[in-house]
């Protein structure tokens, strides 16, 4: 039997995770193709990849017939699936040849589907190490790691989810983006060295990783290895992020027990979930949110041009520790939240921010919303003898700054107001640079248009002259 019938419901299933795979502007046709493969115990299953991922989704239940490979047009099958009623019959007829059977209402239809030759697509990388069951909320705590994972293509190593297994009784699931960190350190993974899994919208999609998964890791010592990802109906091949991620635990800080603290509700969670997307400053470059922690926790925001903030106060918090004030981006502050962080740690306006529950915690490096504030000196000993000072002038031009996450956190220097003012007039300097190097950029558009005039002239002139030979040739 040279045929294959696909149900719908696994079809639609199959193919809302193929999506996220499937390239639909890629210069190779093959990488815009579903790969329908029966093997010689009859199992069917549809496969996708893009060179880097390989996603597999296994069809139930078995059908007995001989093994073939068909590569059937994404678009075409989807389209198919979505105005079908029925289960989808796919019939081979040659190497570049396909026939769909469907229906459509009370109406059976045949179409002919042109197809490439199965060899194109490339062969998925064989994995030959054992795997490893997974605990139950793996899957769940690797797609809130990859929300806080880089997108700059500049910092490939930090694009993806850490397993970081250097520390034998605390294996840690780890993401950075350079100034937001998470960290989950609930659990024992049986790997022989830390993995570096990519992010990817397949692995961040909630259809794959529910329940049951195992985990098998590819190593290779000349390029980047593999890791595969397997749920009952899913198969999930991904090559390793190549490169050493930072040494994440220098920027935790480790004694945060005499901060002050704001435990949150789920009521709390939810109303600052609901508020933070609607509070004004989402024109800021930050999207800046201000908390004010008093006897109250007040959550507010303002735009660029507003003198006073907007916000309200949070109810069901419970609050302990001195009264603090600091701002963050609103995007780390609502994925804190969405993770489940029901706790905030504050030190002070320019140190980082912590959310943690039991097994979890987030490192969030704050905004600036204004200069440095003015500092009375300490009076100075008896003994000694002091020089006044006149206070380092703050530079109101720099409204806000958008910090790194620092290599190391270190105490604070003798003089802070000093070192606040020299980080301020430094980011003056950064200003000043990137508007001499727009500057640049602009005199070089200048000069490539005078070249491109240039041109222009030259051909306008030697078609004048050819024109005046022309004429010359001319007798009367």
């Amino acid at each position: 039997m040279n045929e294959i019938t696909l149900p719908v419901s696994e079809l639609k299933t199959a193919l809302s995770g193929l999506s996220k795979v499937v390239s639909r502007k890629s210069t190779l046709p093959v990488l815009q193709t579903v790969k329908l493969s029966r093997n010689s115990e009859g199992r069917v299953s549809l496969s996708a990849t893009d060179l880097d991922t390989f996603v597999t989704y296994n069809v139930e239940p078995s059908q007995p017939g001989q093994p073939l490979d068909v590569l059937l047009p994404f678009e075409q099958l989807n389209k198919t699936v979505k105005g079908s009623n029925g289960d989808v019959l796919v019939i081979p007829e040659a190497k570049d040849k396909a026939r769909l059977r469907y229906q459509i209402g009370e109406s059976p239809l045949e179409q002919s589907v042109a197809t490439l030759a199965p060899e194109e697509f490339p062969p998925t990388p064989q994995i030959t190490q054992p795997a490893m069951v997974m605990p139950s909320n793996f899957g769940e705590t690797l797609r809130q790691a990859y929300e806080t994972s880089s997108t700059d293509s500049s910092r490939y190593v930090l694009q993806g989810a850490y397993l970081d297994v250097q520390e034998p009784k605390c294996h840690t699931i780890v993401s950075t983006n350079g100034r937001a960190l998470f960290a989950a350190n609930t659990f024992q993974f049986d790997l022989k060295a830390s993995v570096n899994i990519p992010r990817h919208k397949f692995l961040a999609w909630s259809g794959f990783l529910e329940g049951e998964c195992t985990l098998a890791v590819q190593s290779d010592k000349n390029k980047a290895g593999w890791v595969k990802l397997t749920t009952p109906h899913w198969n999930c091949i991904v090559k390793q992020i190549d490169g050493q991620f930072p040494k994440w635990r220098q920027v935790v800080p480790q004694d945060t027990e005499t901060w002050t603290k704001v435990q949150l509700s789920e009521a709390a969670i939810a109303q600052m979930l609901n508020l933070s997307p609607k509070l004004p400053g989402e024109d800021n470059e930050n999207r800046t949110l201000q908390l004010r922690v008093g006897k109250e926790l007040h959550l507010e925001g303002k735009n660029k041009d507003d003198k006073e903030f907007t916000g309200a106060a949070i109810a069901g918090v419970k609050i302990s520790g001195k009264a603090v004030t600091t701002a963050l981006n609103r995007e780390y502050l609502q994925n804190a939240l969405r993770c489940g962080l029901d706790e905030i740690r504050i030190h002070s306006e320019f140190e980082p921010l912590v959310f943690c529950r039991p097994g979890k915690r987030m490192v969030v490096m704050p905004v600036r919303l204004s200069g440095p504030p003015t500092t009375v000196p300490k009076p100075a000993p008896a003994s000694q003898t002091s020089t006044p000072t006149k206070p380092p002038a703050s530079n109101p031009a720099v409204v806000e700054r958008k910090t790194e996450m620092p290599p190391k956190l270190q105490p604070p220097a003798a003089n802070g107001s000093a070192a606040r003012d020299s980080l301020t007039q430094i980011d003056s300097v950064k200003t000043c640079l990137r508007q001499a190097i727009d500057g640049l950029n602009d005199l070089t558009g200048l000069l490539k248009q005078v070249e491109k005039d240039k041109r222009t002239s030259e051909k306008e002139v030697a078609s004048v002259r050819q024109t005046l030979r022309s004429l010359q040739d001319i007798k009367f």
